[in-house]
């Protein structure tokens, strides 16, 4: 080996020079993450939510701490299967200003049926699942099955949407579709509790 590159390598300056740019960097990462957060916050690419019921039990619980992220709907619409928060606002029955979170089950054009717990688009049964596996949609106790909208086609640049946890869920069969304009957003990761942490299915 030339002495003169062995020199240069074990030079002692340059040794402290990188180092001194390794630590610095491991020191402001936190600063440019949190950086990251609030940029991404202000702009509505990722908000936190607090969970305050259980209609979507298990994927999302009551008390957890969710955060929603909107980069997927950027790239493309929602699809059945995503666990969406949308604003109530125009929605008949339900009161403005709030927002709800559900799983999508029909989209724009879908001719939707609900039948025996099991969900058919267009006359094929499509399987929903989270963690506990395939979800039946059973009738609320006190939800007429007269007066339900359990079979319909979803109109255009609006979406179905359900709540896991069926028989305690307020969603699309007692309000209708919602405006594709009223989703805000997809849950992406539940923060806490610590018990819950993880990717939200």
């Amino acid at each position: 080996m030339n002495p003169k590159i062995k020199m240069q390598n074990s030079d002692p300056h340059r040794l402290y020079h990188r180092r001194y740019w390794i630590v610095l960097c491991v020191a402001l990462s936190p600063f440019v993450i949190i950086g990251i957060l609030i940029a991404l916050r202000i702009f509505g690419l990722l908000r936190p939510f607090s969970t305050p019921a259980n209609s979507m039990s298990p994927a999302v619980s009551a008390g957890d701490c969710v955060m929603m992220e909107n980069f997927t709907f950027l790239l493309h619409k929602p699809v059945r299967g995503d666990i969406v928060i949308f604003k109530t606002d125009g929605i008949e029955k339900l009161k403005p200003g709030s927002f709800f979170t559900k799983r999508v089950a029909g989209e724009p054009g879908d001719l939707l049926r609900i039948t025996d717990g099991k969900v058919f688009v267009n006359e094929k049964q499509v399987s929903l699942n989270n963690s506990k596996g395939e979800i039946m949609y059973k009738f609320p106790p006190k939800g007429d099955p007269y007066f339900l909208l359990t079979s319909l086609k979803v109109p255009d640049s609006r979406y179905y949407v359900l709540g896991d946890n069926s028989t305690n869920s307020f969603d699309s069969r007692f309000f209708g579709t919602l405006p594709a304009e009223n989703i805000i957003g997809r849950v992406w990761f539940c923060y806490w509790p610590p018990q819950r942490i993880g990717l939200v299915k």
